[in-house]
């Protein structure tokens, strides 16, 4: 079931210069295989039309208003989504950066088998769906996804100190950690003021995400008016993290240790 032209119409409304006609149309088949997939296993409990385009699809998309992200994607940088779940930001990022390499990991197999179908069905050749913990794969003696990417995000996967912990050993020293957060950023970054510099980063930003309260909702019924004008209110916000060294091989611990004793 592809998604109807009013949704697609709404993305490039918000952001016009990230979605044109070929990504709507990718969107579109995105929707159809997200849908199709929840119907065999249920990786999301978002499939009406309006919350998939808002809550999946836009939240993903506006890592784009950031406009380093936006370069870095253009220079060919490598991704590593953390804690991906059903594809998300990593699906949406993929079908505006068909050429980007992006690694995408979840410790939950069956998300990452679904994801694997739909990056087939979708012909998203640049997508490279691992399953495992983050923690893990980061610490692997084979070093194979330590410090290795240039760009690392995530969103609402945990606090900013384990994320912090997660996250930094798989970026590698020049690059940056996106960590998309809501209300509660600030006082997150309070929270990891010595977990970023203890894991070789620095804190670059706090970007204020707003979107546009001036779209044309004419096409919409009522409910799907609210469900838009509350999604606009959200507060959301970019945490932007700089790696200026290697992280200590000390790093990531365990799981059962993140948790017990945060950074």
């Amino acid at each position: 079931m592809p998604l109807e032209e009013k949704y697609l119409q709404l993305l490039s409304a918000f952001l016009p210069t990230v979605v044109g006609e070929k990504e709507r149309e990718r969107f579109s088949l995105l929707f159809d295989c997200v849908v199709e997939t929840n119907n065999q296993i249920n990786i999301t409990s978002l499939i009406s039309p309006i919350d998939v385009t808002l809550k999946h699809f836009l939240d993903s998309l506006t890592l784009f208003m950031n406009d380093e992200f936006r370069k870095s994607l253009k220079d060919g940088k490598k991704v590593c989504d953390i804690g991906c779940g059903g594809g998300f930001p990593g699906l949406p990022i993929a079908s505006v950066s068909p050429e980007t390499p992006l690694t995408m990991i979840d410790s939950t197999e069956k998300k990452i088998t679904a994801l694997k179908e739909n990056a087939k069905n979708l012909r998203l050749d640049h997508i490279f769906p691992v399953w495992g913990r983050g923690e893990e794969l980061a610490g692997a003696k084979d070093g194979k996804y330590r410090e290795k990417f240039d760009v690392c995000v995530s969103r609402a996967v945990a606090s900013l100190p384990v994320l912090c912990e997660l996250c930094l050993p798989f970026v590698r020293v020049g690059g940056t950690f996106y960590a998309m957060k809501g209300m509660k950023a600030h006082g997150e970054v309070e929270d990891a003021k010595k977990a970023i510099p203890m894991l070789g980063g620095s804190l670059k930003d706090i970007q204020e995400i707003r979107l546009d309260e001036n779209v044309d909702l004419s096409a919409f019924d009522d409910a799907e008016k609210e469900k838009i004008k509350e999604f606009i209110s959200s507060s959301r916000y970019l945490v932007i993290i700089k790696k200026n060294k290697a992280t200590l091989p000390v790093y990531p611990r365990k799981w059962s240790q993140i948790i017990k004793k945060t950074l």
